[in-house]
C-alpha cells in the first residue's frame, strides 16, 4: 500500500516513447515477422508520431495515413505499453468490430505483455480472469486498456479516457446504433482530459470523399515522410509516378525490373536507402498532426518494389478489361490513396447492343440465386427480378410495373405473383425468388412495412442511407413499437442500403465488356427506357466549407431501374452471395460449374415487354423471423 501510495507521488518521467520503445519494447512471433528487440531505426518513420504520442509533447491528436502492414498498428501498442508502465491512466483502443478488437487483445496484446519484462507485475496474466483482467478490460495500477468495436455503441458513449487510439478507421461502421458516428463518439470520450488528453487515429484509406481517414488527415499538418536522394541529397516524398513523370518508379517487363528516378537529379537509384528520412508538414502551425507514407518505403526484407510494380501490371490489366477493383485495391493499400470512384455514366446505347438470347422470365444456366429489387410510389411499384452467380455475376429476368397505390391491398397482390411464381432455369428446375429487398422512401413506408412484416424473412424493408461509405447492406433495426413505446421484438425490420456504393459497384460493372465475374446481362425484348433509366445518374464532385464532396444527381428524369438494381444488389448480399457455395448450388441444378460464364452474347432484339404470369402454386407467406440461408446453398 505505502509503496504504491509512493509511486502516485512520483512525477512522470522524461523519457519519450521512442526511448521506451527502443528500450523496452519487444516484437513476438504472434505479431511480427521480426520478433525480438524492437528497433524504431527498421522503421524510422513511426519515430515522429511516437514522439508527438509522447506526453512532453503539447500534441493531443495525431493522425496517420499509411498503406497495409508498415507498423502503424504496432505504434499503437507501443502507446498502450508505455502508458501502462510509465503514464498510467484510462485508455482505449477502437477498432472496426468487436472480433477483431478481441482477436487484437488474444494475438498481439496478450502475448507482448508476456514477452516485455517492464510490463511484469503490472498487468495480471490471463489465468487469472478476474473483472481486471478478461480479453477486452486490461486492468493496471493507475489505469487500464479497454479493446471494443466501433459496432458497439455503449462503448462509444460510457466512461471518459484519457488515452484513445481510433485502429482501422476506414473499416469503422458508418454510425453507431442511432447515435451517430463513432469515431466522433470515442473522441468525445477524452474532453473531460483537456489537453492531457493523446488521441491516435490510424488506417488505409479507402474511397475519396468518404474515407474517414482523409477527413481526419485533411485537418492536420499533412506531413509527408521525405528521404534525401543517395546522389544529391534533395529530399523528397516517393512517389509510384508513371509514363507522365519525370521522376518516381520506372521499370522494365518481363522479367520485371524496377529502379527510381530521383525529383531532383534525375539519377537512377536502384534501392533507397530510408534513413535520413523526416516528415516535412504542409501545414506546420497546426496542433493535430498528421503523417502519411506508402509502400514505397517497405524496409529490405518486406515488401519489394518489384512486388508492387507486378501488382501494379495486374490491376491495370483488369481496370483496361473494366474492372477496377483490382486499381481501388493497389492505390488504397499500396499507395495509401483515397480511391475516387468513376460516376461516370456507361453509354445506354451500348448497353442496348448486349442483349442477349434469352427471354424475359427465364433464367439462363449461370443465374443461381434469384433476387427482387422494388422501388414504391404513390402510384405503382417498379419491379425488377434478377439471377446471380459466381463472382457476382448477373442476370436481368424481370423488370416492370405494377400500377396502383400501393396503399390498396390488390397492388401487393400483384406483387405476390412476381414473388411467389417459379422462374425456369435453364437446367430444367424452377427457382423462387430467395430474397426481396424493397423501398420504404416517399409516403408508402407504412404499406411496405405492413407487407415485409407478413412475409418474412424472404421480404426486408430497406432505406437508403443518408450519408456516403456505408456498406451495401447494413445491420437491421426494428420499428414497430408497441403502445407504451417499447421495441417489438418481432416486429418488422428495417435494412439500410449504402446506396453511393451500391451505385458506384453497379456503374463499373456496366462498363465491364467481357462476360464473366461482376457482369451485367440483359435480355432480348426491354425498352430503350429501361437503359436510360439505369443510366440515368453520375457522381460529381463539388465543395463544401472547402472539403470535397460527392453526390450522385440525376441527369435524367427517371432512374428508376437504377434504384431497382440497387435494392436486387442489396438483396442478394443480404442472402449471403459473398459466401455461397456455388459449386453445391449448381450440382443440384446439374449446372457443371465450367459453363456458368459461358453465355452467348447476341445483338439486340426487338421486342414487346413480357409481363409475369400468374403463379402456378400459390405459397402461403412465412412467418415473420431472422433470415436463415437454406442449407444447400453452403
Amino acid at each position: 500500500m505505502r509503496e504504491s501510495f509512493r509511486d502516485g507521488l512520483r512525477p512522470d518521467p522524461q523519457i519519450d516513447f521512442v526511448e521506451w520503445a527502443n528500450t523496452h519494447m519487444r516484437l513476438t512471433k504472434e505479431s511480427s515477422v521480426e520478433p525480438g528487440q524492437y528497433r524504431s531505426s527498421r522503421t524510422p518513420w513511426v519515430e515522429e508520431p511516437l514522439i508527438e504520442l509522447s506526453p512532453q509533447s503539447p500534441t493531443t491528436e495525431v493522425v496517420f495515413v499509411k498503406p497495409t502492414q508498415i507498423g502503424a498498428t504496432v505504434l499503437g501498442n507501443i502507446f498502450l505499453f508505455a502508458i501502462a508502465h510509465l503514464y498510467p491512466g484510462p485508455a482505449m483502443m477502437a477498432m472496426p468490430t468487436d472480433d477483431m478488437a478481441k482477436k487484437h487483445s488474444k494475438k498481439k496484446v496478450a502475448p507482448s505483455v508476456k514477452a516485455i519484462p517492464a510490463l511484469r507485475g503490472k498487468i495480471r496474466q490471463e489465468k487469472s480472469r478476474t473483472a481486471g483482467n478478461t480479453l477486452l478490460l486490461k486492468e493496471f495500477p493507475g489505469g487500464s486498456w479497454t479493446f471494443t468495436g466501433s459496432n458497439s455503441p455503449t462503448s462509444a458513449r460510457s466512461a471518459s479516457v484519457r488515452y484513445l487510439i481510433l485502429d482501422d478507421y476506414d473499416g469503422f461502421v458508418p454510425e453507431a446504433g442511432d447515435e451517430g458516428a463513432p469515431g466522433k463518439l470515442f473522441k468525445k470520450r477524452t474532453d473531460a482530459y483537456g489537453n492531457k488528453k493523446k488521441i491516435y487515429i490510424n488506417s488505409t484509406p479507402t474511397l475519396a470523399g468518404a474515407s474517414n481517414i482523409e477527413r481526419e488527415y485533411e485537418t492536420s499538418s499533412q506531413g509527408k515522410y521525405h528521404v534525401p536522394c543517395p546522389h544529391c541529397g534533395g529530399m523528397q516524398y516517393l512517389i509510384f509516378g508513371g509514363k507522365d513523370f519525370t521522376h518516381g518508379i520506372k521499370f522494365t517487363r518481363d522479367p520485371i525490373k524496377v529502379w527510381y528516378v530521383c525529383e531532383h537529379c534525375h539519377a537512377k537509384i536502384e534501392r533507397w536507402q530510408i534513413a535520413g528520412g523526416s516528415y516535412i508538414h504542409k501545414y506546420p502551425e497546426r496542433k493535430k498532426r498528421g503523417f502519411k507514407i506508402n509502400s514505397l518505403y517497405s524496409p529490405l526484407g518486406w515488401l519489394s518494389w518489384e512486388t508492387i510494380v507486378d501488382e501494379f501490371l495486374e490491376a491495370a490489366a483488369d481496370l483496361k478489361r473494366g474492372d477496377p477493383l483490382g486499381m481501388k485495391v493497389w492505390t488504397n493499400t499500396r499507395m495509401a490513396d483515397t480511391w475516387e470512384e468513376d460516376g461516370g455514366q456507361p453509354e445506354w446505347v451500348t448497353l442496348t447492343t448486349r442483349a442477349e438470347s434469352y427471354k424475359t422470365l427465364q433464367i439462363p444456366a449461370g443465374g443461381l440465386l434469384l433476387c427482387a429489387g422494388v422501388d414504391t410510389h404513390d402510384n405503382r411499384l417498379d419491379v425488377a427480378v434478377k439471377a446471380y452467380g459466381p463472382g457476382e455475376e448477373s442476370w436481368l429476368v424481370y423488370w416492370g410495373s405494377i400500377w396502383g397505390d400501393p396503399e390498396l391491398l390488390q397492388t401487393w397482390e400483384q406483387l405476390d405473383e412476381i414473388l411467389y411464381r417459379p422462374y425456369l432455369h435453364a437446367s430444367g428446375t424452377e427457382l423462387h425468388i430467395i430474397s426481396m429487398a424493397i423501398d420504404t422512401g416517399g409516403h408508402r413506408a407504412q404499406a411496405v412495412y405492413n407487407y415485409a412484416r407478413t412475409r418474412s424473412p424472404r421480404v426486408i424493408a430497406v432505406k437508403g442511407a443518408s450519408s456516403r461509405g456505408k456498406p451495401i447492406i447494413s445491420r437491421p433495426g426494428k420499428v414497430d413499437v408497441d403502445v407504451g413505446g417499447k421495441v417489438i421484438k418481432e416486429g418488422v425490420d428495417i435494412w439500410t442500403v449504402g446506396t453511393d456504393i451500391a451505385k458506384g459497384t453497379i456503374y463499373n460493372r456496366l462498363k465491364l465488356v467481357i462476360p464473366g465475374p461482376g457482369f451485367c446481362h440483359f435480355p432480348i425484348g426491354l425498352e430503350d427506357e429501361y437503359y436510360l433509366q439505369l443510366t440515368a445518374e453520375k457522381l460529381v464532385k463539388r465543395y463544401v466549407k472547402g472539403f470535397q464532396v460527392y453526390e450522385w444527381v440525376n441527369t435524367r428524369a427517371a432512374n428508376h431501374a437504377l434504384d431497382c438494381e440497387v435494392y436486387c444488389l442489396a438483396a442478394a448480399y443480404r442472402a449471403g452471395m459473398q459466401t455461397i457455395n456455388w459449386p453445391s448450388i449448381a450440382a443440384r441444378l446439374s449446372v457443371p460449374i465450367t459453363l456458368l460464364t459461358e453465355v452467348p452474347v447476341t445483338d439486340r432484339a426487338m421486342g414487346r415487354t413480357v409481363e409475369p404470369r400468374p403463379p402456378r402454386k400459390q405459397v402461403r407467406p412465412r412467418a415473420p423471423g431472422g433470415y436463415t440461408r437454406p442449407s444447400w446453398m453452403g
